[in-house]
C-alpha cells in the first residue's frame, strides 16, 4: 500500500486534534474558532487530502521532488482540516482555496514531465570550478552578512519575551542600508541552510558549526527562530541523501518524523495541558498556514472584477502582507506573509497567480536539467530551499532577497564533474 494514503490524512487529523485541544483555546482572542466535524467537513477533507496525496512525491530523485515535498506538506494538508478556523470561509470558498493551492503543485508535475526531457538537451552547466570548493564563496557571503548584521544592528539579546521587539527594531535599522537589507536575508534564508545541507552531505562538523553560529547570531540580533528549523531540516536531508539506502526513503522518513512529533504533542495536550512544541512549532505551520491563507482568499473574494484579474489596491501600505496584517490582525506593523502563490494572487490577481506558477515551473525545469547533467546534490538542496521559502513568502522575494538566485548561480559555477557527484542514487 502507498504510505501516502495513510500518513497524510493521519497527520492532518492529528493536527486537527492539536488545534481543537490546544491551539484554538490559546488563540481564541484572535477569533480562532473550534472546528466542527460535520458531513460537509468530512467530504471536503477527503477530497482535499486525496488531491494532496497525488502531488506528494514518493521519493526524492530530483530537485523538483524536494520542492514539492516542502510545498505540499507545509501548504496543503492543514487547510483540509482547518480551513474553517477563522470562520471567514464558506464551504464554496474553501473549495476555491483547495483548488488554488493544488494547481501550482499539479502544474509543476506536468511541466517536469513534459518539458523536463527537452530542457536537458539545451541547458548545460558552466563547468568552471570543482564542487569541493563551493563552500568558499558561500562562507564568504556568510562572513559579509555577519559583518553587515553586526555593523547595522548593534547589540542584541537571547530573551524569548522580546523577540518581536528585536525583529521590529531590526527591520527599522535595516531600512537605511540597501546592502545589509539584501545580504542578511540572503545569508539567513539561503546561504546558511545550504551550508548546513553540505555539512550533512559531506559529513563536515565545521560547516554545520558555521551555519549554526550564524543562526545563533541572528537570534541574538533579530530574535529569529526559523533559521534553526531550516538549518536542522537541510542538515538532516543532507545526511540522509548521502546514504543510498536512506535516500530512497527520504519522503517516508520525513513524513514519519512529522507524524511522531504530531502524535506525541497530541497525547500531551489531550488533557488540556500546555505544550511549548504546539505553541511555538506546530502552530506556525498547522494553524498559521490555513489562517493566513483564509485572510488572503477572503480579501481576494471581496475585490471587484478588475482587481481579481490584475491585483488588489495597496491602499497606501508598503506591501500586501502589511495590508492583510492590518486588515485582519489589526496591526499595521504585522507582516502577514503566506505562500508565494497566494501572495501573487493578491498582488497581481489571477494573471499574477498564473505568472507565479509559470516562473516557479521554469525554475524547477532548469534546476532538474542541471542536476541531470552534474548529479550534484546541492541542486536538490536549492530547490528544496526554494520550496521552503515559497511556502511562506513571495516567489520573487525567495529568488532575490532570500538568496535562492545567488545560491543557484554559485552552484552552477562550481559544478565541474567529479566522481563524488555521481554517487547520488537515482
Amino acid at each position: 500500500m502507498d504510505f501516502r494514503i495513510i500518513t497524510l490524512p493521519l497527520a492532518a487529523l492529528l493536527a486537527l486534534a492539536i488545534y481543537n485541544w490546544s491551539l484554538q483555546p490559546l488563540n481564541a482572542y484572535m477569533g480562532m474558532v473550534l472546528i466542527e466535524v460535520d458531513l460537509a467537513w468530512c467530504g471536503l477533507f477527503f477530497v482535499w487530502i486525496a488531491l494532496a496525496t497525488t502531488v506528494l512525491p514518493r521519493r526524492v530523485g530530483r530537485p523538483s521532488d524536494l520542492f514539492l515535498l516542502f510545498y505540499v506538506v507545509i501548504c496543503l494538508p492543514w487547510g483540509g482540516a482547518l480551513w474553517g478556523a477563522t470562520g471567514l470561509l464558506s464551504v464554496q470558498a474553501a473549495v476555491l482555496m483547495m483548488v488554488l493551492l493544488y494547481l501550482p503543485a499539479l502544474a509543476i508535475k506536468v511541466c517536469i514531465r513534459i518539458a523536463g526531457p527537452s530542457a536537458r538537451d539545451f541547458i548545460i552547466p558552466v563547468y568552471l570550478f570543482r564542487p569541493s570548493y563551493l563552500y568558499l564563496p558561500l562562507a564568504g557571503v556568510l562572513i559579509l552578512g555577519t559583518v553587515a548584521a553586526v555593523s547595522n544592528l548593534g547589540h542584541g539579546s537571547f530573551g524569548i519575551d522580546n523577540v518581536y521587539d528585536r525583529r521590529l527594531a531590526g527591520r527599522e535599522a535595516l531600512s537605511g542600508s540597501i546592502i545589509a537589507s539584501y545580504l542578511i536575508p540572503m545569508s539567513i534564508n539561503g546561504i546558511a541552510p545550504l551550508l548546513a545541507f553540505m555539512a550533512g552531505w559531506r559529513r563536515s562538523p565545521l560547516l554545520l558549526s558555521v551555519a549554526l553560529a550564524f543562526a545563533v547570531l541572528m537570534f541574538w540580533l533579530l530574535g529569529l527562530k526559523g533559521p534553526f528549523v531550516a538549518i536542522g531540516a537541510l542538515f538532516g536531508i543532507g545526511l540522509v541523501i548521502g546514504i543510498p539506502l536512506l535516500a530512497r526513503a527520504l519522503v517516508l522518513i520525513g513524513i514519519f518524523c512529522l507524524l511522531l512529533i504530531l502524535a506525541v504533542t497530541a497525547i500531551q495536550v489531550s488533557d488540556g495541558s500546555y505544550s511549548t512544541v504546539a505553541d511555538y512549532v506546530i502552530r506556525r505551520v498547522v494553524m498559521v498556514q490555513p489562517e493566513v491563507q483564509s485572510y488572503y482568499l477572503d480579501h481576494f473574494l471581496g475585490l471587484d472584477l478588475y482587481q481579481k484579474l490584475f491585483g488588489a489596491d495597496l491602499q497606501g501600505y508598503a506591501d500586501w502582507t502589511f495590508l492583510i496584517g492590518d486588515t485582519y490582525l489589526h496591526n499595521p506593523a504585522t507582516n502577514a506573509d503566506t505562500n508565494g502563490f497566494f501572495h501573487a494572487l493578491l498582488r497581481g490577481g489571477l494573471v499574477g497567480y498564473a505568472l507565479s506558477i509559470a516562473v516557479v515551473c521554469a525554475f524547477l525545469v532548469v534546476v532538474d536539467a542541471l542536476f541531470e547533467h552534474t548529479r550534484m546534490p546541492e541542486f536538490i538542496a536549492v530547490a528544496g530551499l526554494y520550496g521552503l521559502l515559497v511556502s511562506e513568502q513571495s516567489y520573487t522575494a525567495a529568488l532575490l532577497t532570500s538568496g535562492i538566485g545567488l545560491c543557484l548561480a554559485l552552484i552552477i559555477l562550481f559544478s565541474y564533474p567529479s566522481p563524488r557527484n555521481r554517487t547520488l542514487p537515482t
